[in-house]
Parts: structure tokens; sequence; C-alpha cells
């Protein structure tokens, strides 16, 4: 058979050999029938199963993105407003799974439109909702079982949890549409899943085996003897590499030419942090706190913030922590939140409410547990804002008679690069969140394909960095970085050539990071 061949873009790296495996929800068979009590109890169903997925993740001791994302989308079948939609469509007559697609069409559609770009990516999420509330209603959640044999998983548009279907294996992925921020990617980067997006295959391809390489972003149906021989080189290659560089955990991040590098990891769930500790992470550069309450129906209280802290701080107990507080925003907003302005983020609402900021900082130093702690305020962009947070801050240690921590300040919009003189003057520590940076300096929708991690190296970019540096040199500061490029190793070399030392990134790229510092000579390339 004549090999066929198609090009998209790569989401997710590495190469894949499997089947190829169309993912269906329900088909055209006939209308669903089923009453609004049904159509509320399909909702509950798919936010449980998206809850219990996630927490047999967790569990099992796997990375916490995932598994936050999840949980996030599961919060989307919650919705009161979707399911009020769909169960009106269904009580004039509209059968049930057309009732609950169009409604999920109709607020897929609006969250699209939105200029806010975080917000209107969730718009995916909200689609993939309503196709497993359909499911559900048909009854046919087993449909898309494929045995042992691994799968190339293909779809007009994945959704996260499409990954972890248990009766698949899932050896690679192709989606029609989303991009490199889309939350399927961030889970498909977590889990070692190689994935393509803008590719639109034929029906005739089901079953057929096929090659996924994200080198060359291109699929191969029915690929010859000897191209599909090399992607199984390839893929025993990858897991080779795996093994050798886990087993290197012990050697020092330093350059070639003698510069050490700190290794941090990001985390959102103690599984993350003992994770990240188990390769080689000298300590936490980023703990996420807005996960525990994204179904919050209010600010969350000082014991509820202390109960969430508290293994996770206890895990990295005598390391770095360094904590950040609230980060709500529109594509992560709690309940009590949804009429929020979305152009408002976590600092200026907790600013609005004080007490709710004092209130985590109280948690933050009552559950420090023997963690170097240190506190990180996002979406900073002015002096005045990080006054008032370590006036709070020091208000809650003067209570507890215990030290003031270090307050560093999160560089993520071009006003905050504008004023890094003075915020690093103002700040103990510094760090630049790559996403949003390149995103906001690049005037790019988040949803946008070419919105990579690579992209920090556009030139105005990394130009940004480089001020970012500087400042926090000028004012004898640490600054670290915590987006997607931090955990990139092509990136490794242009991070620490643009001066930065401190690299925090997810559990899962800390081997192949320490690899590429260690490959990495630095010479003189490092701005003054």
């Amino acid at each position: 058979m004549t090999s066929e061949y198609y090009a998209g873009v790569a989401g997710a790296p590495g190469v894949a050999v499997g089947r190829v495996r169309r993912l269906t929800y329900g088909g055209d068979g006939e209308p669903a029938t089923a009453s609004p009590a049904q159509v509320g109890a399909a909702f509950d169903a798919v936010a449980a199963r998206l809850r219990c997925t996630a927490q047999a993740m967790r569990e099992r001791g796997e990375n916490g993105t995932p598994a936050d994302i999840l949980e996030a989308t599961a919060l989307i079948a919650d919705d009161p407003d979707l399911r009020a939609a769909a169960v009106a469509a269904v009580e004039t007559g509209v059968p049930a799974d057309r009732a609950v697609a169009d409604a999920a069409e109709r607020y897929a559609a609006v969250l699209a439109a939105l200029p806010d770009p975080t917000l209107a990516a969730r718009a995916a999420d909200v689609r993939q909702v309503g196709r497993r509330v359909v499911q559900q209603l048909r009854a046919d959640g087993g449909t898309n079982g494929s045995g042992p044999e691994p799968v190339i998983l293909v779809a007009e548009e994945l959704g996260a949890d499409d990954l972890l279907e248990p009766a698949m294996v899932v050896a690679g992925a192709v989606s029609r549409l989303g991009g490199p921020n889309a939350h399927v990617a961030i889970v498909a980067r977590a889990l070692g899943v190689p994935l393509l997006f803008g590719v639109s295959l034929p029906s005739a391809t089901e079953g057929r085996q096929a090659v996924l390489d994200t080198v060359t972003a291109t699929l191969t149906v029915d690929p010859p003897p000897h191209r599909l021989e090399a992607a199984r080189r390839a893929e025993a290659a990858a897991r080779e590499r795996r093994q050798e560089l886990a087993a290197r955990r012990d050697l020092p991040a330093v350059t070639r030419d003698g510069a050490p590098v700190t290794l941090l990891v990001n985390v959102s769930t103690v599984a993350d942090a003992v994770a990240g500790l188990a390769a080689g992470a000298q300590g936490a550069g980023l703990v996420r706190t807005e996960v525990p309450f994204l179904s919050a129906r209010a600010w969350p209280t000082r014991a509820e913030h202390a109960a969430a802290l508290r293994p996770v701080l206890a895990a990295l107990s005598g390391h770095p922590a360094t904590v950040r507080t609230l980060d709500f925003a529109p594509d992560k907003l709690p309940p009590f939140l949804w009429g929020t302005s979305s152009r408002h983020r976590g600092l200026e609402l907790m600013l609005a409410a004080p007490h709710t900021l004092a209130d985590q900082f109280a948690a933050i130093l009552d559950e420090a547990d023997g963690a170097r702690l240190r506190i990180m305020i996002p979406m900073v962009t002015t002096v005045a804002q990080l006054d008032r947070c370590r006036e709070l801050l020091g208000a809650a240690a003067a209570e507890r008679g215990v030290p003031v921590p270090p307050l560093g300040a999160m560089i993520e919009l071009p006003e905050a690069v504008a004023a890094v003189d003075e915020l690093a003057a103002a700040a103990d520590f510094l760090s630049l969140g790559s996403n949003d940076l390149t995103a906001a300096v690049l005037g790019l929708d988040r949803r946008d394909p070419a919105l990579t991690p690579a992209r920090i190296a556009d030139p105005v970019v990394l130009s940004a960095v480089v001020t970012v540096v500087r400042a926090a040199r000028r004012h004898d500061r640490d600054v670290s970085v915590c987006g997607d490029a931090a955990g990139d190793p092509s990136l490794v070399p242009l991070l620490l050539g643009a001066g930065c030392r401190i690299l925090s990134m997810a559990p899962t790229a800390l081997d192949e990071v320490r690899a590429a510092v260690r490959d990495t000579t630095l010479g003189t390339s490092a701005p003054e």
C-alpha cells in the first residue's frame, strides 16, 4: 500500500508508532432521548469521572499538571448556566444529545470570541465537556477501547482527558484543532505523548499503521518498512535515554566551563514536590496555591489555606519553597469570581480584598514546617503593589513573632519590564514567567500555535529577559525562570547565555534540562 503523508504543527515532542484510532463520541445513530433530570445526571457523571481520574493520578504519584487540568475541566461540567441551557432545550422537545452539543457550542463560541486569550482558550474545554456528556447520554463510554495495541489517537479536537482513556494505550495523538498552548498539549508533554495539531485525516485511515514524528511534524500512514523500523528504534532510544538520564541525577547542574545552575521544580501538589526532589531539584521555584480553590464559593479562609499548604510544604521541608499567592485568572476563576472583569488577575483581585491576602500570608507563615520559605507575588506592575503586599506580610509576621520571609515579584507583563529597575530595588528576588511575558510582549493570543516556548528567542522577548536579568544584577537580586521555556532543553543555552542561572520546571523536565546544562559552554556569552 502506498504511504500517505500529512503535515502539521508539533504540540508535544517525540516519535510514536501505532494504529490510527479515530475518537468518536456516539457517532450518528438515533438521537438520544433523556429527561431534564437525566441530562443533569450525565453532567454529574462527567464531572465525577474527571475528578476520579485526577484523584487516581495523584494517588499514583504522577505529575500534578494533568490532574490539575482535569479538575479544572470538571468545573465546566458543574457550570449551572451550561446545564440550564441544555435542560431548557430538552424541555422544548430538542433531543438531549443535540441540546447538550448546541449549548456547549454556544458557550464555546462566546468564550472563543472574547479578547482575553486565556479565557478564549477555554472554548476547547467546553466543547470537550459537551462531547463527554453526549457520550454519557448515549451510554457508549466503552466504544473507544482498543485493547493493548498502541494507537495514534485522532480527533477533530482532542481534549486533555482523551489521552488518559483507560481502554487505550495512547502512543501518539493528532488533533485538527488546537495549538501548543492548549490543555491537551500541556498534558501530552507531561505524559510524554507525541502530539500534532492541524492534521485532518480521512476516515479511510482508521486502523492503519502510522508513524508520528514531531521533528518533521508529520504523520505517515502505511509507512515503508525502513521508516517504521527507524521510528521503532527512535522510540527505544528515547526510553533508553530517559533511563540513562535518571541514572545521572546525582551529577551537578554545571556548564562545561564551570558555571553552576540551580534547578528547581514547579509544584501544584505533594506528588509534584516528591517527584521533583527525587529527580534532583534543589527546591521549589513555584508553589501554585490556587489549584485547591478553583471550585470555591468564597475567598479561602486562613484555615483552608493552611490545610492545602500543609502537606506540600511538609514535603519540601529543608528545601527552598517559593510560594506564589493566589493567581486566579480568566482561565481559572472559581465560581465566586465568575462575574469579575476578564481583565483582572490574581493580584488586583486580592488587593481589592486585602483581608484575603492577609489570611493567605498568615497561613503560609503558619505552615512553613521547616521549608526555606519565600513568597512570590504574580502579575506585579508597580512598586506600590509590592509595597502593599510587604506591609500585609510584615503585619502577619509580626503577629506571629517570626522573621519576614523574602518577598519576590513575578515579571510577566511589559509594564513590569519597563519598571523592572524600581521593582528589583523593592523586591527581594525576581521571577520571569516566560509564558505570559512572551505572549504579552509579542501581542500573541495564548491559543496561537505560533506561541511556543521557543518564541522566547524572539529578539524583542529576549531583550526583555536580558533587561530583567541586568536589573536583578544591579540590585544583587536572584532571578529565576519558571515558565515553559525553563523546561525546554533546547532553550537552555539561550537562557543561560542571557544570564539566567535559576530554572524552575515540571518534574518530568528536570533530567533533560540537567543534561542540557552540562552540555552547554557559556564562555563570555552572558550579558554584563
